[in-house]
C-alpha cells in the first residue's frame, strides 16, 4: 500500500508541475533591414511589436562587412537596453543570439550605429531578427527550410527595386514574400536565374501588413538565384512605409 502511495504522489506532482509550467514555442521573425553606406551610419529599425515577446534578437548582414559599434533595443515600455554586439560582422554571416535582459520582452525599436568597410564590394545590409516566444498551444510548423534572401524599403510611389541573391551555390524550389508595416501591392516580380534565364511570377495582388504570400514555386527544376525585381506601393494611410522581404525554399 505505501508503494502505490507513493506512486500516486510522483504522478501527482508529475501532473501539477506539467500543468504549471507553460510549453513554449520559439521561432525567429525578420524586425527590420536596413542599408549601410561607407560613412558612419545611424539608423533605427521600427518594430512597435508590443503585441509580440521576445527572447533574444540577431543581427545578419549581407552585401559587405560592417562593423557594429552600438546596439540598443527600446522595449516596449520606453526602457532601454545597450545589446554588447561591438564587432565586424562578415557579409553572408549573422551574429549569434543576443539575449534580452530581463523576461521575455516587447521591442518597440531598435537603434544601430554601423559602418560597411570600404572595399570593392560597395554597400552593405543589416538585418535584425527577433527570437519570438509564445506561451501555449502547438509548436510551429517546420520551417521546411526558408531562408531570407532580403529585404526592401517600400515608399508610397511606385517602386521598383532588386534583392541581389547571387547564390548560385544554393538551390531553391520556391520563393514567398513577407511584409510589415504597411500593406503593399506587388504589380511586377521577376526571377533571374544563375544562367540568366528570367521568370514571371503570378503573385499581383496585395499583401496585407503582417502576412506573407503562399509558396511560389519556380519554373523547372530547383534553381540557382541572381537577383529578384520587384514592382510594388505600399497603400496610402497613416501607416507610412513597409518593408518586403523575400524569402527562399531550399530544396
Amino acid at each position: 500500500m505505501r508503494g502505490k502511495h507513493i506512486l500516486a504522489i510522483a504522478l501527482f506532482l508529475t501532473a501539477l508541475i506539467t500543468t504549471a509550467s507553460p510549453t513554449w514555442a520559439q521561432g525567429w521573425v525578420t524586425l527590420g533591414c536596413r542599408d549601410v553606406n561607407f560613412a558612419l551610419d545611424r539608423d533605427v529599425i521600427n518594430v512597435g511589436r508590443r503585441d509580440g515577446r521576445f527572447s533574444a534578437i540577431r543581427v545578419r548582414v549581407a552585401g559587405n562587412d560592417v562593423r557594429m559599434l552600438d546596439l540598443k533595443v527600446i522595449y516596449g515600455n520606453g526602457a532601454p537596453d545597450d545589446v554588447p554586439v561591438r564587432a565586424v560582422i562578415r557579409a553572408g554571416s549573422q551574429s549569434g543570439p543576443l539575449d534580452l535582459k530581463g523576461r521575455d520582452r516587447a521591442i518597440d525599436r531598435i537603434q544601430m550605429i554601423y559602418a560597411s568597410r570600404p572595399n570593392f564590394r560597395g554597400r552593405a545590409q543589416v538585418c535584425v531578427d527577433g527570437r519570438e516566444v509564445v506561451a501555449g498551444g502547438p509548436p510551429p510548423r517546420p520551417a521546411m527550410n526558408w531562408v531570407t534572401l532580403g529585404c526592401r524599403d517600400v515608399n508610397w510611389a511606385v517602386d521598383r527595386d532588386v534583392i541581389r541573391v547571387d547564390r548560385r551555390d544554393g538551390r531553391f524550389s520556391a520563393i514567398r514574400l513577407r511584409v510589415a508595416g504597411n500593406d503593399v501591392r506587388i504589380l511586377d516580380l521577376k526571377v533571374i536565374y544563375g544562367n540568366g534565364a528570367p521568370d514571371d511570377i503570378s503573385v499581383r495582388a496585395v499583401i496585407r501588413a503582417g502576412q506573407t504570400s503562399g509558396p511560389l514555386d519556380l519554373k523547372g527544376r530547383d534553381r540557382a538565384i541572381d537577383r529578384i525585381q520587384m514592382i510594388y506601393e505600399a497603400r496610402r494611410n497613416f501607416r507610412g512605409r513597409a518593408t518586403v522581404c523575400v524569402d527562399g525554399r531550399i530544396a
